[in-house]
């Protein structure tokens, strides 16, 4: 059969958003389960080609400081971990090569885009989202490195090989923080708000495990007794960042949905009080020698949770309309957290520990499905159309 004989009707919306042409080529590309659809890019190959040299060049220059640097120190050997390593630098040169490089590309992207994802962001969120971003490249670098100290103990190298491991590393930095720029959505920001939160506290606890944190509660992983206690303030001080760019994110989106004012105006206050009262929690350790620290860690801890409560038990009021699946697994989720508040505070059952960690648990939980719920609306409301096939010949 001829390719003639089918034709797809686009909404005039679609044809607005992406500037098509009459007549104009476009990219089918066949999926799992369909079909989608993307507009022809000719320049591709010398995007890819400017991506790359974006990429390359400022690793070059910051490799060439790297070995200036320790060939004026005069170092034989230099460390893969510890003060002036290939860790340290990485982690310094490569943190600011690689903020710079998503800055760079997320403004590209955001004013040549026909992409509505890159239309919702707006001025006010870039700081927000670059320093959200830079702090997540540290993390995860601070992390990687924590991880090569206790498997590469002791390990050096000699300054030419130090070069190349120190380009390979900054390179793939460089890359990452391109392809992030240039492809970011809400699901990245979920997803990476998602592995913050957990690769941060899993860390923490695997690095305080021969101090059995266990025996205090969580918060003692924030505290000067715990070991390496910055992964777990900084992982709260993160996840609140870029839940604050997140909120602010959606609720833009939200827009065009024409969605109540006053419920969703209360449900994104709320969202985003809760993740000031978690950058509280990271900001304030809780130090008990230091009396003010520690009520106001737990203050904003405690305020954390019954703000997620509020948001569990009124959701169906805060989003009209919201899936009877979505509610039922909103109050049974609500109801967990009570009976296990009855159970710590009133019976006993629960140590603090085992009630922070299961009510934390099914708290998180709820708030990753919301957001995947509101993604869900937003993507139904301003990115899918229905279209129709038509067949111009009778198929034989």
């Amino acid at each position: 059969m001829k390719e003639s004989d089918y034709h797809i009707d686009i909404p005039t919306k679609v044809v607005e958003y992406l500037n098509l042409k009459p007549n104009e080529p476009m990219n089918l590309i066949v999926e799992k389960d369909g079909i989608s659809l993307e507009k022809a890019d000719t320049a591709q190959s010398m995007s890819w080609d400017f991506s790359s040299l974006w990429s390359i060049v400022p690793t070059i220059l910051t490799s060439i400081i790297f070995f200036i640097y320790f060939s004026l120190e005069k170092r034989s050997s230099i460390k893969l971990t510890g003060n002036h390593s290939i860790a340290t630098a990485t982690i310094v040169l490569g943190l600011i090569s690689g903020t710079i490089l998503f800055t760079i590309f997320l403004i590209k992207a955001r004013k040549s885009s026909v992409n509505l994802t890159y239309r919702n962001i707006y001025w006010r969120n870039f700081p927000t989202i670059i320093i959200s971003f830079a702090a997540i490249l540290l993390i995860f670098l601070l992390g990687i490195f924590w991880v090569f100290v206790r498997v590469f103990m002791g390990v050096t190298f000699g300054i030419y090989t130090s070069t190349m491991i120190f380009l390979i590393f900054d390179l793939i930095i460089n890359t990452f923080m391109i392809n992030i720029a240039d492809n970011i959505t809400p699901t990245v920001l979920v997803d990476l708000l998602a592995v913050t939160i957990i690769g941060g506290l899993i860390i923490s606890m695997l690095a305080n495990s021969n101090r059995h944190w266990w025996r205090h509660n969580i918060s003692f992983l924030g505290t000067a007794k715990a070991t390496d206690s910055w992964q777990f303030n900084l992982t709260f001080i993160f996840a609140a960042l870029l839940m604050v760019a997140l909120v602010d994110y959606l609720f833009v989106s939200i827009k065009p949905l024409h969605r109540p004012k006053v419920p969703t105006f209360i449900l994104r206050v709320l969202l985003t009080l809760m993740a000031l009262d978690a950058l509280g929690v990271g900001l304030i350790a809780n130090n008990r020698k230091i009396p003010w620290m520690h009520v106001w860690h737990d203050r904003f801890a405690w305020a954390m949770a019954f703000d997620i409560i509020i948001l569990i038990f009124s959701i169906k009021w805060l989003w009209p309309g919201i899936s009877r699946r979505f509610l039922r697994a909103s109050n049974l989720m609500g109801i967990m957290i009570i009976i296990a508040s009855v159970l710590f505070k009133n019976i006993h059952y629960f140590s603090l520990t085992a009630y922070e960690i299961f009510a934390s648990a099914l708290a998180f939980s709820w708030i990753m499905m919301l957001f995947q719920y509101i993604l869900k609306e937003i993507n139904q409301g301003t990115h899918q159309f229905i279209v129709k096939v038509k067949i111009n010949k009778p198929i034989k």
